[in-house]
């Protein structure tokens, strides 16, 4: 059964303890798997929600949660958090990363037909409605709401298709290293 948005609001206005119970039951994996989409480390989008739903309940911000925008609150929220928490990373432990950057780059170039024959047998290897967003979105580069209108579904359905999508290729395509990123990102 799926509690409301509406039922968690009105438990967490009177401080009742099982609203935040159920908040943190219903939302903590989607905010954990949207954490991981910013952060590239699950453990650390754990981290990051945890602390976040600790901060709503220490700071009694469920007080003045309302239901019509309870969950993009929580997903903007998150994101700016996660954003946050890449900022801090340490900038030094990075530095080797451009001379890293600028080999992997020259290795694309020089690879660049076969590495995008593997990485389009990858993309055909995806359910038919994944396959079909990530060709929408970056092969015929259009905006999600154009998708969303090709497809016939909505512009978060979109949104989760590619999220699942590019875990899934970022996974299977692990053997190609950075060439994925660069193939899809460098002209974004």
């Amino acid at each position: 059964m799926e509690i409301s948005d509406q039922y968690i609001c009105e438990l967490l206005s009177s401080n009742n303890k099982m609203g935040m119970t159920l908040l943190f039951k219903k939302y903590f994996k989607s905010l954990t798997l949207w954490a991981d989409t910013f952060l590239n480390d699950m453990d650390l989008a754990k981290d990051v929600v945890q602390d976040f739903f600790y901060a709503i309940w220490r700071n009694k911000a469920y007080q003045s949660l309302h239901h019509e925008k309870l969950a993009s609150y929580l997903f903007v929220s998150v994101k700016n958090l996660s954003f946050k928490k890449l900022a801090k990373k340490d900038v030094l432990r990075y530095s080797m990363d451009i001379e890293y950057f600028d080999q992997v780059s020259e290795d694309f170039e020089s690879n660049k037909e076969a590495i995008v024959v593997e990485i389009m047998k990858e993309i055909e290897n995806l359910p038919e409605k994944s396959r079909e967003v990530v060709k929408c979105i970056y092969l015929k580069g259009m905006k999600y709401q154009e998708a969303a209108e090709e497809l016939g579904v909505s512009v978060s359905t979109i949104k989760t298709h590619l999220v699942r999508s590019m875990k899934a290729l970022r996974l299977k395509s692990e053997h190609l290293g950075d060439f994925f990123l660069l193939c899809f990102f460098q002209n974004k």
